[in-house]
């Protein structure tokens, strides 16, 4: 779904994060402020697949804290979900980051070169 769209290359990786729903649509307000737990299932330089038990509306705003295994602590990023869908029990969601100041978009992107 997203392979056709992502500019950058992504590599299968599961890696945990915690997800928090800054903003989502006026009919899925009720996930506004929510804090969960999920996996990464790819990641790029601009983004990854987001695992989790929460169905997240598209254009929703994330803040995420990702650990990535080897590396000390967590990145804090910012992202927009782009799109959403049903797996099982769970739900799979393409997140693009966005470049916010105060986040590790810098240092995440640095990663992939």
């Amino acid at each position: 779904m997203s392979a056709e769209r992502r500019g950058d290359i992504r590599g299968a990786r599961e890696e945990r994060l915690f997800v928090k729903v800054l903003s989502s649509s006026a009919e899925a307000s009720d996930l506004e402020s929510i804090i969960f737990s999920g996996s990464t299932e790819d990641v790029s330089a601009s983004g990854l697949s987001l695992v989790a038990s929460e169905n997240l509306p598209k254009d929703s705003e994330l803040e995420l804290w990702v650990e990535i295994k080897g590396c000390p602590g967590k990145f804090l990023l910012t992202g927009v979900v782009r799109w959403c869908c049903s797996r099982g029990s769970d739900f799979c969601c393409g997140v693009e980051f966005t470049p916010e100041e105060g986040s590790d978009f810098d240092e995440w992107q640095d990663l992939f070169i």
